[in-house]
């Protein structure tokens, strides 16, 4: 019984870790964003992850959008890919943490914010 109790206790543990990780990767990202507005340009985010990932969204929510990936490696512990028109951040080969679809975070380029799903990210595509 004893055993049946921990191992309960053990897997209810699990979702609260993934989440604390998702968390930690969504408030990482936010603090890695920075928005300006920018003369003829329109308005500029850049996405900046210490040394490991860097991209910006130029002319963000404007008819002339462009998404420059400055540093994005597989390699490393974070990098960029697009995924369903949203920039997905997302654990690297370096990453100590599991692989999972819930540890990523994805960027607008119509918003230019940061949202913890894709559904979310997709919707403000509209």
């Amino acid at each position: 019984m004893r055993t049946l109790i921990s191992l309960a206790l053990m897997l209810a543990a699990v979702p609260a870790q993934a989440e604390g990780r998702a968390d930690r990767l969504l408030k990482r990202a936010v603090a890695a964003t920075s928005c300006e507005q920018v003369p003829n340009n329109g308005r500029r985010c850049n996405y900046k992850f210490g040394d490991i990932l860097e991209f910006s969204v130029k002319d963000v929510g404007g008819t002339d959008t462009v998404i420059s990936f400055t540093m994005s490696n597989s390699k490393n512990e974070l990098y960029a890919v697009m995924y369903f028109g949203c920039v997905a951040v997302v654990p690297g080969s370096a990453s100590r943490e599991d692989h999972d679809l819930s540890h990523n975070v994805f960027i607008s380029p119509v918003t230019g914010k940061v949202y913890k799903t894709s559904s979310q990210c997709r919707a403000s595509l509209a």
